[in-house]
């Protein structure tokens, strides 16, 4: 039975927690985003302010004698404490600064954070509505909580928060109120706590800015929630400067023109290290399917930034990640600029794994890199204009394997153009398809694409259009385990040109030898790649 993929861009968050440990022994901390940027240092539990959680790699499975500085001054403790994340409460010694997590002598790299006034608040299961919101007197419900924020404050969900009652607009949580520049509200699980918004059955949503008079509603941080819902658990209509977070987003029985997560004339939203799965109901009859994403931008949402996401749409829906902006009038729809999406894991998608279906470059950057991407349908689709645009889609250092193999239709790893002449420009990355696949669908236009120091393998020799091209098997470390990671020897290594991209998909520093590597990991030089820890219900997709 032939399998039928599609494929773009992939990044699993479970691959990227799962990194070989001989490497992290032998490499720095790296941060790579915190869900708050701002907080209080007084207030709240033990009046020590905000807990602010830290994601990235190599700080140490335990704390042992590692610390956490935010402006030089050490945190006051930190409850969570794992190789990828860390959560810490501020306390009084915080100022405005960077922050630093520091391992066996060897400093991180800094994340900014501004230490400034705001309220804390607490909601658990145990509360009651009546209270004060105190950690000592917690509300009960999220809603309550939720109304009870002004601009820059903080609401902490405890753990055993299971909740699908209605807010309002048939959502567990209606967010119809903005923050203010500096002083977002905030909805943040505490750290180590499990809470659950919605369920798979109802509601239609879990969060939700509605498109009604007020808006847009802005200035939003939403972090550590699980959020399920019937048809998008998280949508955005109008929203601004938002700050999404380590999320773990479903929606089973999601269909028709819609997405699990969606966005719509959104603006400044940084979209980092969600988990979005099961999107979409298994239906093959139903032409609706087609129109179901994961992850989708549309219309006018610009200065979009997706990272360190895990995007597997499995057996539901289409595309794992769109940009795609509909038409109002004559001459509108490809105005879609400032994308930048990177350091995601996507795979077992039935269509694209990542589409620009609308963008026009010469507005501001549009761009792919250090992207992970396995049996999806189409790679990267940059998509098209009828215009003719001045500027160029940039795709870099990502690494592609079995994509594009729905060979009944117009599928291959990546497609370039159907709408007219959008400019492509490759450089470093690695296609590693099966036999069958091609590595650009026959719809693409070759004029358009320029680049070089790609490597191509599985499907012949790589395209004649493109220059430098490594046509070896790049010695992947072990495709049966999806570990994408380079062996020695590989001749990936070393073998690309300067893109820009400083670091790789595991936070290591490019360049380690001579010159950058091609495609999403750089090879640190240290020990041979391992295997890493399988993320917990990987799924494969047959579609027949």
């Amino acid at each position: 039975m032939q399998k039928r993929y599609k494929c773009f861009l992939l990044f699993l968050l479970g691959t990227l927690l799962g990194a070989p440990a001989s490497w992290a022994q032998s490499l720095p901390p790296r941060i790579f985003f915190s869900d708050l940027e701002s907080g209080p240092n007084i207030g709240g539990q033990n009046g020590k302010g905000a807990f602010v959680t830290i994601y990235g790699r190599n700080f140490g499975a335990t704390r042992g004698t590692s610390s956490a500085t935010v402006g030089g001054g050490a945190v006051d403790n930190c409850p969570l404490w794992t190789d990828t994340k860390v959560a810490c409460q501020l306390g009084p010694a915080a100022q405005t600064g960077n922050i630093v997590i520091s391992v066996g002598g060897q400093a991180s790299n800094g994340v900014p954070f501004t230490v400034r006034p705001g309220n804390i608040y607490f909601v658990s299961p145990a509360g009651s509505d009546t209270n004060p919101g105190t950690f000592a007197a917690p509300f009960k419900t999220p809603a309550k909580g939720k109304n009870a924020l002004t601009p820059g404050d903080t609401l902490y969900l405890m753990d055993g928060i299971n909740t699908s009652a209605i807010d309002d607009f048939s959502a567990v949580l209606n967010l119809r109120s903005s923050g203010a520049p500096g002083l977002p509200k905030a909805i943040v699980a505490y750290p180590g706590a499990s809470v659950t918004l919605g369920s798979d059955a109802t509601p239609q949503r879990a969060v939700y800015a509605p498109a009604v008079a007020g808006g847009p509603w802005a200035w939003w941080v939403i972090a550590g929630l699980t959020l399920r819902a019937s048809d998008s658990a998280l949508e955005m209509v109008g929203a601004q400067n938002w700050r999404v977070v380590g999320n773990d987003v479903s929606c089973r029985n999601g269909n028709g023109a819609s997405a699990c997560t969606h966005g719509d004339t959104a603006l400044f939203i940084k979209f980092f290290g969600n988990n979005v799965h099961d999107a979409g109901v298994n239906n093959l009859a139903s032409a609706d399917q087609k129109l179901y994403h994961s992850v989708y931008f549309s219309t006018d949402s610009n200065h979009i930034e997706v990272g360190w996401n895990t995007i597997v749409p499995n057996a539901g829906g289409c595309r794992a990640l769109q940009f795609h902006s509909s038409p109002n009038g004559a001459g509108t729809g490809f105005n879609q600029f400032d994308l930048s999406v990177h350091d995601n894991l996507i795979h077992d998608a039935r269509c694209d794994g990542i589409n620009f279906a609308t963008v026009d470059p010469s507005q501001g950057k549009v761009e792919a890199y250090n992207n992970v991407i396995y049996r999806a349908g189409l790679g990267p689709d940059p998509g098209a204009s009828a215009n003719g645009l001045s500027a160029a889609v940039q795709i870099s250092n990502n690494t592609l394997y079995d994509c594009g193999a729905r060979r009944s239709l117009d599928s291959g790893g990546m497609t370039t153009a159907t709408n007219g002449a959008i400019a492509v420009a490759m450089k470093n990355n690695i296609f590693f398809l099966l036999p069958g696949e091609t590595y650009f669908t026959t719809s693409s236009n070759a004029a358009n694409v320029t680049g070089s120091n790609n490597l191509f393998f599985g499907a012949a020799a790589g395209p004649k259009f493109l220059t430098g091209n490594v046509n070896a098997d790049p010695k992947f470390a072990n495709t049966g385990t999806l570990n994408l990671r380079l062996l020695p020897g590989s001749p990936a290594i070393d073998a690309g040109i300067n893109s820009g991209i400083n670091t790789d998909f595991d936070g290591v520093a490019r360049p380690k030898g001579a010159a950058f590597d091609i495609g999403a990991f750089e090879f640190p030089g240290t020990t041979t790649a391992q295997q890493p820890n399988p993320p917990a219900n990987l799924r494969a997709v047959t579609v027949r």
